[in-house]
């Protein structure tokens, strides 16, 4: 199965700088995969298996997929809750 594009955004909340990357592991455990850095470390990671994104064959799916589990990380950082 071939990946779809990535995002990444940069940001800064509160003082700090993060770095929220999204991608799609298709070809490596099929799964999508955000990890936030800060100061260049990983600080947190989410996983969002392909099992749980329906009509996870078409791409369309997994894109929508991707821009979703990317929004969500951003939404906890503003939140607070990262």
């Amino acid at each position: 199965m071939k990946s779809v594009a990535g995002e990444n955004t940069d940001l800064n909340f509160k003082g700090e700088k993060f770095h929220i990357q999204t991608e799609d592991w298709a070809e490596n455990g099929q799964i999508i995969v955000t990890r936030v850095f800060k100061s260049g470390l990983v600080i947190k990671t989410f996983r969002l298996n392909y099992t749980k994104i329906k009509d996870v064959e078409k791409l369309e799916s997994r894109r929508k997929a991707v821009i979703k589990l990317h929004q969500f990380v951003i939404d906890k950082i503003y939140n607070s809750e990262i």
